[in-house]
């Protein structure tokens, strides 16, 4: 299990072993990025606030599936993340993007050091999923309330337990044991108890849905796209992110919470 004290150093290991490159998938990574870039057009108006807030920052770290310097945004944009290594890759990930990495911060997101009421959007990509404890997520959902102004957004997305794919923790446990993982793997709420613990922390649940509608985990899909990109010498391409799309179509119906390998909630916060 990974401890409070060890998840810093944890990530920061990460990050210096991580070789992206054997590990990249860009038809998908563009398939997730635009993914996001759509959700969080339907359900924010960036124009209309002024501080942004978004949880991790090893997407940005490490690309191509980060969305942050695609945001089309005039808002002060404040990043965190717990490692000091992604920060720094981050910040150096910016440059090339000319986007100002002046407010990308190392802190846990379970106790964050800015003050309440203090950003109009947050948005939190697959970063509570990496906890060991469901009471971790609870406490993270609990800071991001706090910091959070009154109406304004939490744009959250987390592993989806109700997806006919999500194995049992014990399979995530080995993964990890016999070094498969990539990182951390960690827990996740159903659809109920996250609806439950945003209530409590005075957030209102808007809308959900589930996105992403490929098998969790996603080692299978990335070596599937792997394998055929390599022997078709990338000419696939067009076609494998057509697949995508197409899959992404499972969002409009009932039984999407089946398939989405992400669930999707967005919620705000309510005056006292």
């Amino acid at each position: 299990m990974l401890g409070k004290e060890k998840e810093a150093t944890h990530w920061d290991k990460i990050a210096m072993d991580w070789h992206h490159r054997s590990y990249a998938n860009e038809v998908l990574a563009e398939h997730k990025k635009n993914t996001y870039l759509k959700l969080i057009s339907r359900w924010s108006n960036l124009a209309d606030s002024r501080m942004l807030l978004k949880t991790d920052l090893f997407a940005e770290a490490f690309g191509p599936e980060q969305f942050l310097f695609e945001l089309k945004t005039n808002n002060i944009v404040v990043a965190i993340d717990v490692s000091k290594e992604i920060v720094a890759r981050a910040k150096n990930q910016a440059e090339h993007y000319g986007i100002d990495s002046s407010k990308y911060l190392c802190c846990d997101v379970k106790h964050l050091p800015f003050l309440s009421n203090s950003f109009d959007i947050i948005i939190s990509d697959s970063t509570l999923d990496h906890f060991p404890r469901e009471n971790d997520i609870v406490n993270a959902i609990i800071e991001l309330a706090r910091v959070l102004k009154v109406g304004g957004t939490l744009i959250l997305t987390i592993d989806n337990k109700s997806a006919l794919t999500y194995p049992p923790f014990i399979f995530f446990r080995f993964w990890m044991k016999i070094g498969m993982a990539p990182y951390y793997i960690g827990r996740t709420l159903s659809r109920k108890k996250l609806k439950n613990t945003l209530e409590e922390s005075g957030l209102n649940l808007v809308e959900s849905t589930a996105i992403l509608h490929y098998p969790h985990p996603d080692g299978l899909v990335r070596l599937l796209e792997h394998i055929l990109r390599k022997v078709s010498g990338n000419r696939l391409d067009k076609a494998i992110g057509r697949v995508l799309v197409l899959l992404e179509r499972l969002e409009g119906i009932k039984s999407r919470y089946l398939t989405g390998r992400y669930l999707a909630i967005k919620a705000v916060k309510r005056s006292i």
